[in-house]
């Protein structure tokens, strides 16, 4: 894209017939294919918009495009809902972009989600489900009929090492795979990790992580098993030592005894 000043000189000279009258704005053009103006032109609006606030979101509502080629969505969301959905650094937005295939940037307070209907589709539900998280649990109803999730099971135990400290090494998984995941409740010892996204081997890397972690954490359980069954092991030691050198003691005391009973006898003896 490129600004062009010289133009914008020409505008403001009221002569020059078939130029608008001069607004005290500049012209940006942008090339290239549709997705990368729209992506690159969401992201220029989401700056002006932070300089100028409701400059392109004033009387934007909620809005779903029925086309299925190439179109815009359009999601307002509050303040806390967008500081969730945000991420630090942004990094939420851009995991569900990358997860869902689609343009996503936020323009105020508003979500602009750009592409087919398939991905517009699969990106509104993933900032739903998002959303949703900050109240509690999230549920899938359709998750066996979807053909953009990978389901794995996950021993209850181990569901604290895989999530991490404030969900950290999740992820850590979402931003090496370019998926979006999170933990759906289970029934009986497991619980179960949905993997979201448009490319199937996206989620099979995730997968591949995710099974590392729950590797790991099963061989540390084993080890310290291990060290738990080896200090029992030491202290059975220690108690059947104890129990030696107690009868060791022991005998040692009767046979003082014995000997002192005798150097007695004897004692008495020379007397007599």
């Amino acid at each position: 894209f490129f600004m062009s000043t010289n133009m914008r000189v020409r505008d403001r000279e009221p002569e020059v017939k078939g130029r608008r009258d001069f607004d005290g704005t500049e012209q940006l053009a942008i090339f290239g294919d549709v997705r990368g103006r729209r992506g690159a032109e969401l992201k220029i609006m989401s700056a002006v918009e932070t300089k100028m606030p409701g400059k392109f979101t004033r009387d934007v509502r909620k809005f779903k495009s029925d086309a299925d080629g190439f179109a815009s969505d359009t999601y307002p969301m509050d303040e806390s809902e967008l500081a969730y959905a945000l991420g630090k650094d942004g990094a939420t937005r851009r995991k569900l972009a990358t997860a869902s295939g689609c343009i996503m940037e936020y323009v105020g307070q508003v979500a602009f989600i750009c592409g087919t209907y398939e991905e517009r589709e699969r990106a509104r539900t993933y900032l739903k489900w998002l959303l949703k998280q900050r109240h509690g649990s999230v549920f899938v109803d359709d998750v066996k009929s979807r053909d953009d999730v990978t389901i794995v099971p996950v021993p209850r135990d181990c569901i604290g090492y895989v999530t991490g400290n404030r969900g950290s090494s999740l992820r850590n998984v979402e931003e090496q795979s370019g998926t979006f995941c999170f933990v759906e409740g289970g029934r009986g010892e497991t619980e179960q990790m949905l993997i979201f996204c448009h490319s199937a081997r996206s989620r099979d890397g995730a997968e591949r992580l995710i099974n590392d972690l729950v590797n790991e954490k099963l061989r540390d359980e084993r080890d310290y098993d291990r060290r738990d069954s080896r200090r029992d092991d030491d202290d059975d030691c220690d108690r059947r030592d104890r129990r030696r050198d107690d009868v060791y003691d022991y005998d040692r005391r009767r046979d003082d005894d014995y000997d002192r009973r005798d150097r007695r006898r004897d004692d008495d003896y020379d007397r007599r």
